[in-house]
């Protein structure tokens, strides 16, 4: 059975000779399973260097956060501290 709460980032991976692997989230999106792979097949496709670049699902996983952070009035920025001094 499919969860339909369950969401995806796809991955992208770059491959290099000559120094360590980049990785990016792509699109900035998550998607639902079926959109995912979905775009996952495009971008595959689509794909003209698939030696150095490729895709893969990732599932988005909140299990490391207990509950949303509470920002608290000492975490405000100050109007005089949002300028930049240069």
């Amino acid at each position: 059975m499919i969860d339909k709460n369950k969401k995806f980032f796809i991955i992208e991976k770059n491959h290099y000779e000559h120094t360590t692997d980049s990785y990016y989230v792509y699109d900035r999106t998550m998607y639902d399973l079926t959109t995912a792979v979905k775009k996952l097949l495009a971008l595959d496709t689509l794909n003209e260097d698939k030696e150095t670049t490729s895709y893969h699902l990732q599932e988005v996983n909140f299990s490391m956060v207990d509950k949303p952070l509470v920002l608290t009035k000492d975490m405000e920025v100050k109007e005089e501290q949002s300028e930049l001094p240069f």
